[in-house]
């Protein structure tokens, strides 16, 4: 049986050719959804909670896991002093997010870190360890949903974040129209707050893609 990795560590594998360690989602919204995962991680475990748009503290502590641990500690003091909208969580941490999921990975022996230097510049790629493994993990969600076999809702709010940076064709999941149909029917019954955050994420995606720079 595949160990089942963190939601955002996931999202980052099936983001990421395994061969040539490039992201093959669109940039910038990789950023945003590969925060909204870890913003999700803290969902699930019930150290934060989504109402009307604004993060407040939930009631129970991180996972012991230092990145997830890191990002809870550094909302706490936010919301300690000042209202903080799921929106703005999102915009703070989408330029900072990849390097520190790939460097959760590479702490837990699944990838490592390669530098490319090439015509006076370089380049960092994120290699999986054991390549064929790795595959298998790619490909189990895909392989749900192609089979239709019933997923969790961390499943569900994965499929459907990568679903939002895909904009055409079957992507990383490999879906038919059907498949995506289907797969919107199930994130229609998440719960109220996932289905905000997904509802927030998709429009902090269409904004970047309109104004990357920003």
């Amino acid at each position: 049986m595949v160990e089942l990795l963190a939601l955002a560590d996931e999202l980052f594998l099936i983001s990421h050719d395994l061969q040539t360690g490039k992201t093959r989602l669109s940039d910038p919204g990789l950023g945003i959804a590969l925060a909204s995962a870890l913003l999700a991680e803290l969902l699930y475990a019930d150290s934060l909670i989504i109402s009307q748009g604004m993060l407040r503290l939930g009631y129970s502590d991180p996972p012991p896991e230092r990145l997830t641990e890191a990002l809870y500690e550094q909302t706490q003091n936010q919301l300690f002093s000042q209202d903080v909208s799921v929106r703005e969580w999102l915009a703070t941490h989408r330029r900072q997010v990849l390097e520190l999921v790939a460097d959760r990975l590479i702490r837990a022996r699944v990838l490592q870190r390669e530098v490319v230097r090439r015509l006076g510049r370089s380049s960092i790629r994120y290699l999986p360890r054991k390549p064929s493994e790795t595959f298998i993990r790619t490909q189990r969600l895909p392989s749900y949903l192609r089979n239709e076999v019933e997923i969790s809702e961390p499943d569900v709010v994965l499929a459907a974040l990568v679903l939002l940076l895909t904009s055409s064709g079957p992507g990383p999941l490999e879906l038919d129209e059907a498949g995506q149909r289907l797969l919107e029917k199930q994130v229609a019954r998440v719960s109220p707050q996932l289905r905000e955050l997904l509802v927030i994420t998709e429009a902090a995606i269409l904004a970047a893609l309109r104004n990357p720079k920003l």
